[in-house]
C-alpha cells in the first residue's frame, strides 16, 4: 500500500509519500500556507522519485486544530486528488502529529491558537510507536491547561509561545521549535486506515477547535 500525506496546521508545510514501504517527504517553512506549495512540494518529490501520483492508495491529511488558512488548503488538497482518483482519505490530527514527533512517553502537545490562547492534548505512546490520545483536544488559555502528573514532555509552538503562563503541571521537559509534520501524519494514517477509520473525498473536512473561524484571519 502506497500512501500521500499533507501537513499544513503549522508554518511548517509539508509532504510525505510512502513508496514501496520506504517513506520520502519534503517541506518548508511557510508562514501562509497555500495549494500551490503543497503542489509544488509534491511536484519536487514525484520528480525526485521518478513516480507520479497514480502510485498512491491513500491519502491522508492533518485536519487540526492549527491554522484556520492551513487547514482549509489540506483539506482541499486531500479532497481534490483523492476525487479525481476515487481513494480513500484518512483524516488526521495535527497535535497527534505533533506529538508523534516529540521524545516523550507521554506528551503534552500544544498549537499556538492566537487570542492569548493553544490548542492542546495529551498523547501516550504504546507499544507500537505510535501515539494516542488521553482525552480531548481542546482550546484554552495556557493557565487553563492541565495535564496528568506522569506527562513527561511539552512540546509545539504554544509552549514555545507561553512557557511562563503555563501551571505547574507542566512538563520540565520541553522540546523547543517542533512542528506537525506529514511524515508522522503518515505513520498514524497507515494504523488508522488497518482500522477502517477513513472517510470518502467529500468527508475529509479540517476540525477547528472554534465554532467563530469565519472572523478570524490565521
Amino acid at each position: 500500500m502506497n500512501l500521500l500525506a499533507v501537513e499544513t496546521a503549522s508554518a511548517f508545510v509539508s509532504v510525505a509519500l510512502k513508496i514501496d514501504g520506504v517513506v520520502y517527504e519534503r517541506g518548508l517553512r511557510d508562514s501562509t500556507a497555500r495549494a500551490e506549495t503543497v503542489l509544488d512540494l509534491l511536484r519536487v518529490l514525484c520528480a525526485d522519485l521518478r513516480c507520479d501520483l497514480g502510485v498512491v492508495d491513500v491519502i491522508a491529511f492533518g485536519r487540526g486544530p492549527g491554522s484556520f488558512t492551513g487547514l482549509r488548503v489540506a483539506a482541499a488538497v486531500a479532497q481534490g486528488l483523492a476525487y479525481a482518483r476515487d481513494l480513500p482519505v484518512v483524516p488526521v490530527s495535527s497535535l497527534a502529529a505533533l506529538a508523534q514527533e516529540a521524545p516523550g512517553q507521554q506528551v503534552l502537545a500544544a498549537l499556538d491558537a492566537r487570542r492569548d490562547e493553544v490548542y492542546y492534548g495529551v498523547y501516550r505512546r504504546e507499544a507500537t510507536g505510535l501515539v494516542v490520545a488521553c482525552g480531548e483536544e481542546r482550546v484554552a488559555p495556557p493557565e487553563r491547561v492541565v495535564c496528568p502528573a506522569d506527562t513527561d514532555c511539552a512540546v509545539g509552538s504554544g509552549i514555545d509561545h507561553y512557557r511562563d503562563r503555563f501551571g505547574e503541571t507542566l512538563p520540565k521537559r520541553h522540546v523547543s521549535d517542533r512542528s506537525p509534520t506529514a511524515r508522522a501524519v503518515l505513520a498514524l494514517a497507515e494504523e488508522a486506515y488497518e482500522r477502517a477509520a477513513f472517510v470518502r473525498a467529500c468527508a475529509a473536512v479540517p476540525v477547528y477547535l472554534r465554532d467563530d473561524v469565519a472572523h478570524i484571519r490565521s
